[in-house]
């Protein structure tokens, strides 16, 4: 299958940014990224930019939503870079943001990880504390920071339900019949995870949505950056535990985080219930996601780890 990023050529970009700076475009350069943003460095009259493409019929959540929540997070403690300009253009949805110094976590030596997992649990927190009162319902939002969904649960139950065509998994119920992903195993895990959602509760929180070591960066022994908001969205905290608990299985963050809540007097109700309800609701979206990128290799990593987390007593 070919790659999920969008297609997007150096000239093209030229031509993006000459429209938004007077300056001249100097150092431009594709970037590592996530799976779906397309990724660029450049630099205009001595700063460092980073700029990122996301294709528009995949992706309909624009990036304008960072540029609503780096507002709200600019007198936070939370390494936020500033979104300078967004939108869109070719029908691909755009961010220009500053590049702050610093490496993904993926990039670095373990033990310089180590060393700075108090402080990810820590910037995760800030993040849970931002103020929601001035929104409402529940899932992702929107650009203008509105979510659809009336509850939490039903956020989470959309996870096995057919898409519009527009939306980039579409009518995917059709990978069932055309590609490796099994229907017996999403079943399976789905019903699971529906049984373990008596234990979430309604409470609402900003939630990253995607908090990995991917979207962390660090410099000096510090962490500089939290980036990529696009699947930001009104939910339960622990929802962002568990993503980083369910990719870095051999870090235990599930445990590192629920003993920092514990050192700070914090009680989390059914802790290991909702920790394990939204690794199933991870599991689901990863399925489908890896189906449709052809990528069996990961999607068999996958279904190890569900037989990992199903030993798993709560």
């Amino acid at each position: 299958m070919p790659d999920l990023r969008p297609v997007v050529e150096p000239e093209q970009v030229l031509t993006l940014l000459q429209q938004h700076f007077k300056e001249p475009i100097n150092n431009l350069k594709t970037r590592e990224g996530g799976q779906v943003a397309h990724t660029f460095a450049f630099q205009a009259n001595g700063q460092e930019y980073i700029l990122r493409f996301n294709d528009s019929n995949h992706m309909p959540i624009s990036f304008a939503k960072e540029a609503v929540l780096s507002q709200s997070i600019a007198s936070s403690h939370i390494p936020f870079p500033p979104v300078v300009q967004a939108g869109k253009w070719r029908g691909l949805y755009f961010a220009i943001s500053q590049k702050v110094p610093g490496q993904m976590l993926t990039e670095l030596p373990i033990q310089e990880v180590m060393s700075l997992l108090p402080e990810v649990i820590t910037i995760l927190d800030a993040i849970h504390h931002i103020n929601v009162s001035q929104s409402k319902n529940y899932g992702i939002f929107d650009g203008q920071g509105l979510a659809p969904y009336s509850d939490w649960r039903s956020s989470l139950l959309q996870v096995k339900e057919e898409e519009q065509d527009w939306n980039y998994f579409g009518k995917w119920h059709v990978l069932f019949e055309q590609t490796f992903l099994e229907r017996k195993l999403f079943d399976d895990i789905f019903a699971r995870m529906v049984e373990l959602l008596d234990y979430c509760p309604a409470e609402r929180y900003l939630v990253h949505g995607d908090y990995n070591f991917r979207n962390i960066l660090a410099h000096e022994g510090k962490i500089t950056g939290v980036v990529d908001w696009i699947n930001a969205q009104y939910g339960d905290f622990v929802y962002d535990i568990a993503g980083l608990d369910f990719w870095l299985p051999g870090l235990n963050m599930g445990e590192r985080c629920l003993h920092y809540y514990q050192e700070h007097h914090i009680h989390i109700p059914f802790y290991n219930e909702r920790l394990l309800c939204y690794e199933c609701y991870i599991m689901l979206i990863a399925m489908r996601f890896f189906a449709k990128k052809g990528d069996e290799q990961a999607y068999q990593w996958i279904c190890q780890r569900m037989q990992q987390l199903s030993q798993r007593q709560v």
